[in-house]
């Protein structure tokens, strides 16, 4: 048997040999390893073996990272493994010592094509338009932009939500005020909403956050990204040469050079966002209209701390409707999310004053106030009369006149112009 297994592994070998050498009779390169004494020829069909030593051989693969060109089978792809950089050098990345160069590599030109990331170019942001949250400003870059539609949703549930997330809360005989607000949060936005909110809760810090949150709102492709992304960045932050290595124990789905290499350029130049992170990667792939822009930013703000979100995400009705379960407890004519609440009586007031503006039987008022009856009587994220409010806003809250005051007094919005 071991002279059988000898042979079989000889022949497979002269195979190997023959089919480079036939397909391939000349490497398109060579490394030469100065550290252990050994050179490689590559070959332009993914093959490459010891030169003086033919039965080493194996096949390279390119760098999913980005941050290299290719990388060189290893037996230990957990602990270190060989690559080739984008300057021809050829590296050794250790998971403990990392990165170092051990030799050089000769290539004809066309082989190495030009790193697609090199030089990236982060997105324009519109000047003057932010998402306005605690502490500071978001810029909105220029691709997401929609200066006539600066207006979100208002965030509302009802009584009986309010009630059964009181009920859920007690802790010990008393209402914990983290989870009562948690829950309220969940009654009042919407799933995708629900899931920034999350991200911002789970993550530890703003790339960790932007990087959950181009999973949970892009497409199949920005989840496998951002899920092979998100391990290496739990084991090595920001030292992005690692992350070949990182990479190098299993399948990597998506575009994931390109999000490190976004990620990498905000690093070097301010803070890494959502927005900028998603315009970087790919504008199309997202549905980041200004209301989900309000919702990702007042979420990365806040850190996911409910109170601060709401007041961010769904403005400063909300914050006081929220504090009022505390000081005036729930529902009934003067409790928090009644059919009288502070969040009704501020839309009712702008009502009103568009009656005075424009005539009570003028479309944009009766639109209005049908939308507050109805939120009214069916409160929460899946009531069309939200959308409904939004776009009358947007129609009317532009500028700088007494309707526009009056809206943005009501609505959360960005900050424009």
């Amino acid at each position: 048997m071991a002279i059988l297994s000898r042979l079989l592994r000889t022949l497979v070998t002269a195979i190997a040999i023959l089919w480079a050498s036939a397909a391939y009779a000349q490497p398109v390169g060579q490394c030469n390893d100065v550290t252990r004494g050994q050179a490689f020829a590559i070959y332009a069909n993914g093959f490459m073996q010891q030169i003086g030593n033919p039965a080493n051989m194996g096949n390279y693969v390119r760098d999913p990272s980005g941050q290299t060109f290719i990388r060189f089978p290893s037996v230990t792809p957990q602990f270190n493994a060989f690559f080739v950089d984008w300057q021809w050098r050829l590296v050794e990345i250790n998971r403990f010592t990392g990165l170092n160069q051990v030799g050089t590599c000769n290539f004809n030109p066309y082989f190495v094509p030009q790193n697609p990331y090199m030089g990236l170019q982060l997105p324009a942001m519109q000047p003057g338009y932010y998402v306005e949250v605690p502490g500071g400003q978001i810029p909105v870059p220029t691709a997401f932009a929609r200066p006539d539609e600066p207006f979100g949703g208002v965030m509302i549930t009802g009584e009986s939500q309010a009630r059964g997330c009181a009920q859920s809360s007690m802790a010990g005989g008393t209402l914990d005020r983290a989870r009562f607000g948690d829950c309220m949060i969940r009654n009042m936005v919407g799933q995708r909403e629900r899931a920034v909110y999350d991200c911002a809760r789970s993550s530890g810090d703003d790339n960790a956050i932007a990087l959950c949150l181009v999973g949970a709102l892009g497409g199949n492709n920005e989840r496998a990204a951002a899920q092979a992304v998100s391990k290496c960045y739990t084991e090595y932050g920001t030292d992005w040469s690692r992350y070949p290595l990182c990479m190098a124990g299993g399948a990597v789905g998506g575009d994931a050079g390109k999000l490190i290499a976004c990620m990498e350029q905000q690093g070097k130049t301010g803070d890494v966002t959502l927005l900028g992170t998603a315009a970087c990667y790919g504008a199309d792939r997202f549905n980041l209209n200004p209301e989900m822009q309000i919702v990702a930013g007042c979420a990365a703000a806040s850190g996911g701390e409910p109170y601060t979100f709401a007041g961010c995400a769904g403005g400063q009705l909300t914050a006081r409707e929220l504090d009022k379960c505390f000081s005036h407890g729930i529902g009934g004519p003067n409790g928090c999310f009644g059919p009288n609440n502070t969040i009704v009586q501020g839309l009712r007031s702008t009502g009103q004053f568009f009656a005075q503006q424009f005539g009570p039987t003028n479309d944009i008022v009766r639109t209005w106030n049908q939308a507050v009856t109805s939120l009214t009587t069916a409160p929460g994220p899946n009531n069309t009369a939200i959308r409904t409010l939004r776009n009358v806003g947007n129609e009317v809250g532009r500028g700088t006149n007494n309707v526009a005051r009056e809206v943005k007094k009501v609505l959360p919005r960005i900050r424009c112009c």
